[in-house]
């Protein structure tokens, strides 16, 4: 007897799934272009996964690349590096024929989306469980030398040298990662461009914002991204949810009002 094992947070995602209402009059789906982006040390295949499938289910266009910051990839390409590569998914899904565009990012992904509408006007981003905060005091003094070393490196036209440093994941995970210098830097200055704090000031405008922070996200964590959903920059429709889950999770737990909000914007209610 053969047994399916089953992707814990896919299951989760598909339950959510068929709960998600009727689709919206006047919405068509297939002119919406989503990229989904996972979180740090994750993968396309990974707990966004079902999220992902969930949107091509009702039609949407969806992308789902690995990342720079996958386990595989460690940081390979600075956040320019990954600018272009989601420029150039963008104009695939535009070469498909998706008129609106949305970034979903989930954890470091959200933190990402969040610096790449700063750059960029896009339709609209949906960020669940922001994560990755360089410019948070704790993280920023515990990888201080290594911030100061890379700069040193990347002044002297060292940036592609390899350098080791400790990487912060939710649930008080730690690895030791290497990355080139100017890479690591790009992710991890407090001044450089993942500075969130900025980043949610500096959203092109028109650029509308669904902020997702789980019930159960770590603190102090949750209320520090809590409090920034309030320096977006004012529009009507942005808004505000919190899936009832964990980290982890919230990808699954989110995903009917990740496909309403998706879709009532595309529609332009």
């Amino acid at each position: 007897m053969r047994y399916l094992m089953l992707n814990p947070y896919a299951l989760l995602a598909a339950i959510a799934f068929s709960l998600v209402a009727a689709p919206a009059a006047g919405a068509d789906p297939a002119s919406a272009g989503v990229i989904v982006m996972h979180g740090k040390w994750g993968s396309p295949q990974r707990i966004v996964n079902g999220l992902a499938d969930a949107l091509r289910d009702q039609g949407f266009l969806v992308a789902s690349p690995e990342m720079p910051w996958s386990r595989l990839r460690s940081y390979d390409r600075s956040v320019d590096g990954a600018d272009v590569e989601i420029d150039a998914e963008i104009a695939k899904l535009r070469n498909q024929g998706a008129k609106r565009i949305f970034l979903v990012g989930h954890s470091l992904g959200a933190a990402y989306a969040l610096h790449y509408a700063s750059r960029t006007t896009i339709d609209g981003i949906v960020a669940i469980a922001p994560g990755h905060r360089p410019e948070v005091k704790r993280i920023a003094d515990f990888l201080d030398a290594d911030v100061r070393n890379a700069r040193e490196l990347a002044a002297s036209g060292k940036g592609d040298e390899m350098v080791w440093f400790v990487d912060f994941n939710t649930g008080n995970r730690r690895d030791r990662i290497k990355a080139g210098a100017a890479s690591f830097l790009s992710y991890f200055d407090p001044a450089g461009p993942m500075n969130m704090a900025r980043n949610v000031t500096t959203v092109k405008p028109g650029v509308t914002v669904l902020w997702m922070v789980p019930t159960r996200e770590e603190q102090p964590q949750r209320d520090g991204v809590v409090s920034l959903y309030g320096k977006l920059p004012p529009n009507p429709r942005n808004k505000f949810v919190e899936p009832d889950s964990d980290h982890l999770q919230a990808p699954a737990a989110a995903t009917p009002q990740v496909i309403d909000w998706i879709r009532a914007v595309a529609a332009g209610n």
